[in-house]
Order: C-alpha cells, then structure tokens, then sequence
C-alpha cells in the first residue's frame, strides 16, 4: 500500500515537472518572438540617408549633404553614422556647435549643439552685443552698458555647457579675445595672456609668444653664443629650451602633435661651387624636451608631420634619386624598411617603373595612409600592408577619418559625388531613427 501511495505521489511530481518543463518552452519561445518583434519594429524605424558629399569628423560631429535643384541640405552625423538633425544655410560648425539665425525672424540667432538644440540664443540687432562663437562650446560676448551719464563696455567668455562665464566680463578684455592657433585665445595685445578653452584656464608667458599654437605648441627660435635654440611653450604656460644638433631649423613651423621633424641640405663648397652633400635631420619631442639625428637614415626628405598616435609617415630620395617610403615612430625608429614607390611625380624624374604612388605624407589617425596602383587607390596601414583598395577607377579615396574612408565617385557623365566606406571596403549607411529633425 505504502509502495502504491509513493508510486503514485512520483507520477504526480513527474507530471507537474513535465508541465512546467512545458510553460518555460513555451515561455522561451514567447519572449524569443518578442524580442525578434521589437527588433522588426527597430528596423522598421530606421531609415538611411540619401546623400552626396562626406566631409571629415571633428569633434565627434560630420556634416554631410544632399544638393537639389542648386539648393544644399546638410545633415549632422554622429561617430556612429546616426544622422542626428538637418539645417539649411551656409553656417559650419565649430567643435560640435553651430550658430545659425532661426527659421522665423532672422534677427534672433541660435547657437545650436550637435543634436539640434538650442543652448543659447539672442538678438542680433540686440543694441551693441557681439556674440563670436569659438572652440569647445566657447562664447566671446562682448556688451556694451549705458546710463544716461556713463557707458561701459565689457567682453568675456562665456560656457555653454556650464551656462556661466569663465571669464568674468571687463573692460580690460575689449577688442582683445581672438583665436591664436588651436585652443588658443589671447587676453592682451602683448601675447603674454592666453585663455585655453580646453582646459577653460588663464595661461600666462613672462614673454611674448610670437607664433600661433600648433596642437598645444608655439615654436621660436633663439640665436645666442653661437648656438640655435629651439623654444618651446606649450599651453598650460610652461616654456623650455632645446638645443639644435645643426645651425638652422628650417622647418620650425611645421610641427605636429608635439613632434618636429627638420630636414635642411647639407652644402659645401667645393672649387668656388656649391655641393650638396647630404642632409641634416634632426627629431624634436616637443613635450620631453629632446632632439635625435636622423641625418644618416634620410635624405631629401619631404617635411613629415606626426599623426595623433606618435608616427609619421616619411617620403625621402636617395643621392640617385630613386624614392622611398617608411613610417616612423616619436623616436624615429622605422616600422619597416623604406620600401622603394612611384618617382613620376619627382620633377624630372625618370620613371623607375615602380607602380605604387604616395602622393600626400599624411599619415592618419589610426595609422593609414592613402596610395595609388594601376589607377586604384589604396588604404594601407603604418605597418605597410594594403587595407583595402577601390572597386573601380572610378573611386578615389581622398582622407581617412573616424575609422572610415572618404570616397569621391566620378563616373563620366554624372556628377561627382562623395561618401563614407569603412575599412573593409563597404558602403556605409547613415541611419535616421525615426523621424527626421528638421531645425529650418
């Protein structure tokens, strides 16, 4: 009996486990519907922009657009190839904020951000106010105040995303903010007093700084004791001296990325004649302060500028002319043995019928540069291997930005065109979620 009760108790908890084995198939398969629902109804949302210029990010914003009838529509993008919101007119942005006049009364001017919206606005024919939009969501205002016995006129900075001034407004400041290079505002006419808008601070030199900052640089030369220095300051206010390995730097204006790369002929005179004997290559780290010689490895080097990553790419000419290609790193060690490329492009120069041509020594962020073979262009990489090459002639890549490729597209008999290919040589997309936001 005992044995027929526990019998039966097992079928009953055999049966109940079936069951519910039974719901949770049953539930899985609910939720796996649902979720595939949800994704159909996420796609149905989507749509993708018709488009026919790219440009290059900055800031973590593109702009793109679409010319009809001779009228132009531009498109903000984001970093993911969403299209965020679209504007007519000629305004361009400034870092990822745009002033623009609003669509119904033209006095009224907006400053919008990169998803449209309007984060500070006022009247243009506001009774002496002058709004200067600058990098990294900056406003220079300068207003003028008036009772009916004095006037005051006063210019400071002014935040957008903390909505307050980080520069108090005076009068000292009147007609003396304007941009000096990258990041850079001077505060007085003696180039002594700077405002950096990334770190939103005061920054000040016991001198003046005569050139313009180059990311985060401003470069000069000093000639003392028979010796050339090269000096640096920098944008937080610091200033140091690198001694010249030669009597000259040529190419101090050119630096990048906190990189200087100087190349300068070597010539001597020889029974009353000039001969060239050689180059001098010097490498200066701006931020640690130092200078190697390159002069053994280069000759007639094409001027290389330094990508964000610490490498450049170098185009040089051997002493019979044939030209090569490297990619160098900050302490100007080679990431592959100069491999010979195209000299057609070298003035005079017979062809030594090597295929590939390196028009350009941009080196871009993420370590690619642009090439050419029998008409077709090519990505390759800092470590010189081919990344992708164009479907037709009819494709040229013309820059590298935010992992992507910038294509111009001239069939004959169409209109050129541009847009986006990743690094695998596909066609992206720009999606539109929903509707369209529309700002004029």
């Amino acid at each position: 009996m005992k044995k027929r009760i526990l019998y039966m108790l097992f079928l009953g908890v055999l049966v109940i486990g079936l069951v519910g084995c039974g719901n949770n198939s049953s539930e899985e398969e609910s939720s796996s519907k649902s979720k595939e629902s949800v994704k159909e109804k996420e796609d149905e949302n989507v749509t993708f922009l018709d488009y026919d210029r790219a440009t290059e990010f900055n800031d973590g914003v593109a702009v793109v657009s679409k010319t009809e009838n001779f009228e132009s529509t531009y498109y903000v993008i984001d970093e993911d190839f969403n299209v965020l919101f679209s504007y007519k007119g000629n305004q361009e942005f400034v870092g990822s904020y745009i002033k623009i006049p609003a669509k119904d009364d033209e006095k009224q001017i907006n400053i919008l951000d990169k998803n449209g919206e309007v984060v500070y606005s006022y009247d243009d024919k506001e009774y002496k106010k002058k709004v200067e939009l600058v990098s990294n969501g900056l406003l220079v205002i300068t207003e003028q105040t008036d009772t009916y016995n004095s006037s005051k006129t006063v210019t400071g900075i002014y935040d957008l995303e903390s909505k307050k001034y980080v520069l108090e407004p005076d009068e000292k400041y009147k007609d003396k903010i304007r941009e000096y290079g990258d990041f850079m505002l001077t505060l007085n006419n003696d180039y002594t007093e700077f405002f950096n808008t990334r770190t939103k601070k005061v920054v000040k030199f016991s001198e003046p700084v005569q050139r313009e900052f180059v990311d985060g640089y401003s470069l000069e030369e000093d000639y003392r004791d028979n010796e050339i220095y090269v000096l640096v300051y920098d944008d937080s206010g610091n200033k140091k001296e690198i001694k010249t390995l030669y009597k000259s730097v040529g190419s101090i204006k050119n630096h990048s990325n906190g990189m200087l790369f100087d190349a300068e002929m070597r010539i001597v005179m020889e029974n009353y004649n000039e001969k060239i004997t050689g180059e001098n290559v010097q490498l200066f780290d701006l931020k640690n302060g130092t200078v190697k010689d390159l002069s053994k490895f280069f000759i007639f080097v094409e001027k290389p500028k330094f990508n964000k990553d610490g490498n450049a790419l170098v185009r040089f000419s051997n002493q019979g002319g044939e030209t090569y290609y490297t990619v160098i790193d900050k302490n100007g060690e080679m990431l592959f043995e100069p491999v010979k490329r195209n000299n057609e492009a070298s003035f005079g120069a017979e062809s030594n019928e090597v295929p590939l041509i390196v028009k350009e020594d941009t080196l871009y962020d993420g370590g690619y540069f642009i090439g050419e073979e029998d008409s077709l262009s090519k990505v390759i990489d800092k470590n010189n291997k081919v990344v992708v090459t164009s479907d037709d002639k009819d494709e040229t890549f013309e820059s590298i930005t935010n992992n992507s490729i910038i294509v111009k597209l001239k069939k004959p008999g169409s209109k050129e065109i541009s847009y986006y290919k990743d690094l695998e040589g596909n066609k992206i997309n720009l999606k539109i979620h929903g509707d369209l936001k529309e700002y004029n």
